[in-house]
């Protein structure tokens, strides 16, 4: 976002750096491969290697930007705000800017895990805050993204999929709670937000927001808010079963039962990708008539007329 924009030595993306082949620093931790396993590391990887975090002595020893491992290899960036590394064959580094007021997604993860979900979720190993920024380290949640493998499914194992995701947000719209994260803070969920209007992600500017569409906020349903097809992951273990998880609670935290299939229909970042699918638009107007269904309300029309008017303005 733009109040981050960092360059030079204080872009996100050289908040790692290597020390040598098997250390590397990430803010003030020093990360350390071990060739075998280990009973003190903080994990072990399954080609029998183990890694060891901790907090770096001052002062922070030399290390080089460029990092060039098969060990720690950037996986995903997102402009000047967020990067993401693969470390050892099972684990990610998140590395993004700290928000103020904002439920770190650690947070929203261990309440995930207190509910004992029946979906796989990431396991959080390791949560860092380091001067403006701060470090998620997570065990990868197992499959492949229903974004790469929805060509090569049928209609039957496409709905099953689509059923399935159903399911799971019915289970999390059992967890009740005030409209924000899981924590009271805010959730940075910019589809809620007027156009042109201050970045205002506050529980108190949210409810404001979705009350002027008509959403009823005095009962909140826990949502993960950002269930585009990247972020669900497949397990396919044979011809009639395949596991589900999701990644990526960014943006999750208590919402509106109604904003759950209104973002479905308002939100294009949940399409396929145009270039292996004649229809990107397909999975998520499949989660939008299965949500209908199972009875939930659709607001999106007075979502594009707010939207229009503002940018009108």
């Amino acid at each position: 976002m733009a109040e981050f924009r960092k360059f030079g030595d204080q872009h996100i993306l050289n908040s790692l750096k290597t020390i040598d082949n098997k250390t590397w620093l990430i803010g003030d931790l020093i990360l350390r491969r071990l060739p075998e396993f280990s009973e003190f590391a903080t994990w072990n990887d399954d080609d029998g290697s183990s890694f060891l975090l901790a907090v770096a002595h001052k002062p922070l020893p030399i290390a080089a930007e460029n990092v060039n491992s098969p060990h720690v290899t950037l996986i995903h960036e997102a402009g000047d705000a967020s990067a993401v590394w693969s470390i050892g064959n099972n684990v990610i580094c998140k590395a993004r800017y700290t928000r103020p007021g904002i439920t770190p997604e650690s947070t929203t993860l261990q309440y995930v895990q207190e509910q004992h979900p029946s979906f796989m979720t990431p396991e959080v190993l390791y949560h860092a805050l380091d001067h403006d920024r701060n470090y998620l380290f997570l065990r990868r949640v197992p499959g492949r993204t229903l974004f790469k493998i929805w060509p090569t499914l049928d209609d039957d194992w496409r709905q099953k999929y689509i059923d399935e995701i159903v399911r799971i947000i019915q289970e999390m719209a059992q967890w009740r709670g005030p409209l924000g994260g899981v924590d009271g803070q805010g959730v940075l969920e910019n589809w809620l937000l007027v156009p042109r209007a201050k970045r205002d992600y506050t529980p108190e500017n949210l409810r404001a927001n979705c009350e002027e569409l008509g959403m009823d906020c005095s009962d909140c349903v826990f949502y993960h808010a950002d269930l585009a097809p990247t972020n669900v992951l497949v397990v396919e273990d044979g011809p009639l079963t395949g596991r589900v998880g999701l990644v990526d609670f960014e943006l999750a935290g208590f919402f509106p039962k109604s904003w759950v299939r209104t973002k479905f229909r308002a939100s294009w970042a949940f399409d396929l990708d145009e270039s292996t699918n004649s229809d990107p638009k397909l999975f998520r107007t499949q989660m939008e008539k299965t949500l209908e269904a199972h009875g939930y309300d659709d607001l999106t029309e007075a979502w594009r007329q707010r939207r229009k008017q503002a940018n009108n303005s």
